[in-house]
């Protein structure tokens, strides 16, 4: 990850992104869906994440999947559909998926930017839809 715009306070640890110093070239794009993904943090031990989801209008994550850590999302624009559980975020929103539990597919109804923080890594294996450059931490299922 490159700081040069990302404050750390050394001494305790903190970090701090200001939005106008969000890269525009650092936008991850998933091919196969249309998201964009900005990561803020990742713990280079545990995987854990923080990241911003961009999803235009219509596209979504196309398969019921899982995650191998609990996954949080809070709406920050837009509205973003759970179509398996009839679940539509809003902006001001909060979900939280439980680790292992089965979720998805997903449709952003109207553009869409969502807050994704993840407690350990994402996935048990690779989905489709992801890329090595896109993928976060993976774990055995074992």
């Amino acid at each position: 990850m490159d700081n040069s715009k990302i404050h750390i306070n050394t001494p305790v640890g903190e970090v701090l992104v200001r939005r106008e110093d969000l890269d525009p070239d650092k936008w991850m794009l998933f091919e196969k869906t249309g998201l964009r993904q900005y990561v803020l943090w990742v713990h280079p031990e545990t995987g854990a994440s923080v990241a911003l989801l961009d999803f235009p209008a219509g596209s979504g994550v196309p398969e019921r999947h899982r995650h191998a850590s609990n996954q949080f999302m809070y709406c920050l624009e837009g509205e973003y559909r759970y179509e398996g559980s009839n679940l539509t975020l809003k902006p001001g929103d909060f979900y939280m998926n439980p680790k292992g539990s089965y979720h998805g597919p997903t449709r952003a109804v109207t553009r869409s930017l969502l807050l994704e923080v993840y407690d350990g890594p994402h996935y048990y294996e690779k989905p489709e839809y992801h890329s090595e450059e896109t993928i976060g931490k993976v774990v055995s299922e074992g």
